[in-house]
């Protein structure tokens, strides 16, 4: 972290972001409208249970999955849906990064 700081530091005009997951970003983008997934995605702590997922970045992978299962957005690890790719999707995604950085400097 020290030297990842530094770099920051020396350029000014990078910024590091660390999201949850992938997953929860486009979770939270609104893409998938859904009140309850808003619901979780307010309170995560609430719905993830610690014997079922590692991680918080597997709940949030099995939660999209779960949710987008047989739509135009369904969701798969190994291979990203176009669906993500399009204009309209990466807007209301970068979307969420830009409302939510932390500069470390």
């Amino acid at each position: 972290m020290e030297r990842v700081e530094k770099e920051l530091h020396l350029h000014p005009e990078v910024s590091l972001y660390l999201p949850e997951s992938f997953e929860w970003l486009v979770l939270k983008s609104g893409l998938i409208d859904s009140k309850a997934l808003r619901g979780i995605l307010a309170h995560p702590a609430d719905y993830i249970e610690s014997a079922e997922f590692f991680s918080w970045e597997r709940f949030f992978t099995a939660k999209l999955i779960e949710v987008t299962k047989g739509t135009y957005l369904q969701y798969q690890k190994k291979q990203l849906n176009k669906a993500y790719l399009t204009e309209h999707a990466v807007v209301k995604i970068r979307s969420v990064m830009e409302h939510i950085q932390f500069p470390l400097h």
